[in-house]
C-alpha cells in the first residue's frame, strides 16, 4: 500500500493481527504496519501520516548507513526531468516506477556486486514504452479528429538513428518511437501530425509543410527534433 502526499511518498506493507495494538516498524528500510484485523485502510493511513516524519527519518538513516540509495542521474518524461533513485532491497526481480517526481528503481540485493547499467537501461526503455502506449494513443486520436483521417495502422517501436517517427506510405502505416515521451505533449502531437501528413505527401514538399502549418501554425517550434 502507499500513501501519497505533496511532500513525497511512503511505501509500506500491512500485517493484520489478532490484537488491540497498532505499531509501525522500520527494518532494513522496509516500513511495516502491524495493525488489529479490524483496522480500516483509512485508519492505517491516518497513523502513517501521523508518524510520517519519524518514518522518513528512519528510512533515511538506513539508506545512508547501508548505501541502499544511489542517484543514477535523470531522464526526461513529458518534458519534465526526473531523478533516477536506485534502491537495493530484498526482492526477487528489478522494478521501476514513476512516483511523484522521481523514478524509483528497485534491484535485488544480489545485484550490488554487478554492473547493473544494462538492466537499468532496459527498465527505462520499458517505462518509456508503457507511458508511450497511453500518450501516443491520445495524440493519435487528437490528430485524427483534427485532420479528418487516420493511418490504417500504427506501431510503437524504437528505431535506428534516434528517429522519433516514420511513415510507410504504401501501407498507410506510421511508426512512432517510444522515445517521444521524453518531450512534452505538444511536441508529441507535432510528431504524430508530421507522420499523418506524410500519409498525403511522401516527401517534405511545399504542400507537406502547408498542411502541417494549417493544423499547427507554430510547428517550427518543434520541427527541429524530428
Amino acid at each position: 500500500m502507499s500513501i501519497f502526499k505533496n511532500s513525497g511518498v511512503i511505501q509500506y506493507s500491512v500485517n493484520k493481527e489478532f490484537g488491540s495494538n497498532c505499531y509501525i516498524s522500520v527494518n532494513s528500510g522496509e516500513v511495516v504496519v502491524n495493525a488489529p484485523w479490524y483496522f480500516s485502510k483509512r485508519q492505517i493511513q491516518s497513523i502513517i501520516e501521523e508518524k510520517r516524519n519519524w518514518i522518513i527519518e528512519k528510512v533515511k538513516e538506513y539508506q545512508e548507513k547501508n548505501n541502499a540509495y544511489i542517484n543514477k542521474g535523470s531522464i526526461n518524461i513529458l518534458g519534465v526531468t526526473h531523478e533516477i533513485c536506485l534502491y537495493f532491497k530484498n526482492v526477487k526481480a528489478p522494478t521501476i516506477n514513476l512516483i511523484n517526481n522521481n523514478i524509483e528503481v528497485t534491484f535485488p540485493n544480489k545485484y550490488k556486486k554487478i554492473d547493473s547499467t544494462q538492466i537499468l537501461n532496459i527498465l527505462v526503455e520499458k517505462l518509456y514504452t508503457k507511458i508511450a502506449e497511453k500518450e501516443i494513443e491520445m495524440a493519435m486520436e487528437k490528430v485524427r479528429l483534427m485532420v479528418g483521417f487516420a493511418p490504417e495502422d500504427y506501431l510503437i517501436k524504437k528505431m535506428e538513428n534516434n528517429l522519433l517517427g516514420a511513415c510507410i506510405t504504401e501501407e498507410q502505416k506510421i511508426i512512432i518511437s517510444p522515445d517521444v515521451v521524453k518531450y512534452d505533449r505538444k511536441t508529441i502531437e507535432y510528431i504524430v501530425l508530421h507522420q499523418f501528413c506524410h500519409l498525403k505527401y511522401k516527401i517534405h514538399a511545399k504542400g507537406f509543410w502547408q498542411m502541417v502549418k494549417k493544423y499547427m501554425p507554430d510547428y517550427k517550434n518543434y520541427e527541429r527534433i524530428n
